[in-house]
């Protein structure tokens, strides 16, 4: 009986073994597949398409503006953020203006937000677009869903306070921008530098999106035990779980006027990404959202130019 009993230890044993062994795999597998999803090759260009797209002349735009070329070491793993400063017109050389950042989406750069950057410069804001990590210039390696990038926009946060510590500083973040935006001003002290948030299609909650990721790999695995294990290897990595990169949890508390913009019909951060944000900022008095029916990600800019314009306009007339 004891041999048997003794066989049997072993074959339970070699089965723990083999399973840890097998989930250790595929959690890394899906650490992977979710911390590098663009690189900085891949976002180093921008097509002459968008340009046409957006009805935007690039060279005209740097022609009638200011732009000065901005790099600072990241405070928290010491890479280079790369950021073009560009100066509103008759503001040349003066950083103690009002002044919005502008936080692009996965697979963009800083160059892809200067649509939306001539939109505040022709209110008089000076604008910060910047290179957010493994992305064109910025050779920081992971993406996070916006956990570790909130890292690079609290530290340009701090630099444009800096220069205009008595002015309007506002954050606009776009897609996986707005998940950057959104779990920066958990930080109460950043927060408090900050007087309007404007978050565009964005993402709320990693976890989902990791799980979207594992969804269209469609590898035969139940998903929610894929994303134990990657959630368990994330940890291990890089210190932080799935759950900490919640957006809800960090802006419930914000006292800035926000607005958030999404679309029904937008499948890559579903309208409910938007509304749950909105849903979980508790002071009725200082939010804002716009839900249109028909526009895919991120398109609302091109769909309803006008109409968006006027939101940003109600909402910066808050700031006042």
């Amino acid at each position: 009986m004891k041999k048997w009993t003794k066989i049997l230890l072993i074959i339970v044993i070699v089965i723990l073994l083999l399973f840890v062994g097998m989930s250790y795999f595929i959690g890394t597998q899906v650490f992977m597949g979710s911390t590098q999803l663009v690189t900085c090759e891949d976002t180093s260009k921008v097509k002459d398409s968008f340009w046409e797209r957006y009805n935007m002349d690039y060279d005209v735009f740097c022609s009638t503006y200011t732009i000065e070329k901005v790099e600072i070491t990241s405070t928290f793993d010491e890479h280079m953020i790369p950021a073009d400063y560009i100066y509103a017109l008759g503001e040349e050389g003066d950083k103690n203006n009002p002044t919005v950042i502008l936080v692009h989406g996965l697979g963009g750069n800083r160059y892809t937000n200067y649509p939306l950057a001539e939109m505040f410069l022709q209110k008089g804001y000076n604008v910060l677009t910047y290179d957010q990590r493994s992305s064109n210039e910025n050779t920081a390696q992971y993406t996070t869903f916006g956990y570790w990038e909130k890292y690079d926009l609290i530290d340009y946060i701090d630099y444009v306070y800096s220069h205009a510590p008595e002015q309007v500083i506002g954050i606009w973040g776009t897609s996986f921008g707005g998940a950057t935006a959104g779990l920066a001003m958990g930080d109460k002290d950043v927060e408090n530098k900050v007087d309007f948030l404007i978050l565009d299609c964005p993402v709320s909650d990693m976890k989902w999106m990791v799980e979207e990721e594992m969804r269209k790999m469609d590898i035969g695995l139940p998903i929610s035990y894929m994303t134990f294990c990657g959630n368990i290897i994330n940890k291990m990595k890089l210190g932080f779980s799935y759950e900490d990169a919640n957006v809800c949890d960090k802006i419930a508390d914000i006292e800035i006027p926000v607005l958030v913009i999404n679309s029904e019909a937008d499948t890559l951060t579903p309208q409910f990404m938007g509304q749950e944000i909105y849903d979980s900022i508790k002071n009725e008095e200082i939010k804002m959202i716009w839900t249109v029916t028909d526009s895919e990600h991120t398109e609302i800019w091109l769909d309803y130019n006008q109409e968006y314009r006027e939101k940003v306009q109600e909402l910066l007339n808050l700031t006042k």
